[in-house]
């Protein structure tokens, strides 16, 4: 909870300075499905998160986010009586190719990140944090100057130990303001 507030105090004292400066910048926040892939111990969740935006060139975006996954109760049978699903919590940075940033109209764009991922799930005594990518295409539609929504799928690949690793597909919907315009 320290880290998300920290993240939202750093993102709101660069509001004012990216503005003066001309540079372009924002923020949204976005929920949706987490859907793990080949995995018993997990079933469908619920995936939310904020993000900043700052155009780094023309025609990248850098995207820093926290996000927060809860997946369903597995339907696993035997190891535990009744078991939870974990949570995942992310901190990640991403690169958009194709992003608009503001202003009316469809844009579409691709992603690639990469992350930190702490599962955690008290029942099956899990607590470790592991290095992920992602990636994925998304759709921004621009309502006016300032306010986009967007639809994103990204795909999930996070480490674990023994070198295996745990796959998810999120599909997400959200709303972003755009500032430094």
């Amino acid at each position: 909870m320290k880290k998300l507030l920290l993240l939202l105090v750093g993102l709101s004292l660069l509001i004012q300075p990216l503005s003066a400066a001309g540079i372009k910048a924002g923020a949204g926040v976005f929920g949706g499905l987490a859907i793990p892939v080949v995995q018993d111990d997990q079933s469908q969740g619920t995936v939310f998160g904020f993000k900043g935006r700052v155009k780094a060139m023309s025609i990248f975006t850098l995207e820093p986010n926290v996000t927060f996954t809860k997946y369903g109760d597995p339907d696993i049978e035997g190891v535990i009586d009744d078991p939870e699903g974990s949570k995942l919590t992310s901190f990640g940075l991403d690169v958009l190719l194709g992003s608009s940033l503001g202003g009316p109209g469809v844009s579409p764009f691709f992603f690639a990140g990469i992350g930190t991922y702490k599962t955690k799930n008290d029942q099956l005594l899990v607590d470790q944090s592991e290095v992920g990518v992602s990636g994925g295409l998304g759709l921004e539609i621009g309502l006016g100057q300032s306010l986009g929504l967007e639809g994103r799928g990204r795909f999930v690949i996070v480490g674990t130990e023994g070198g295996a690793s745990k796959k998810a597909i999120t599909a997400t919907a959200g709303v972003n303001y755009h500032f430094g315009l």
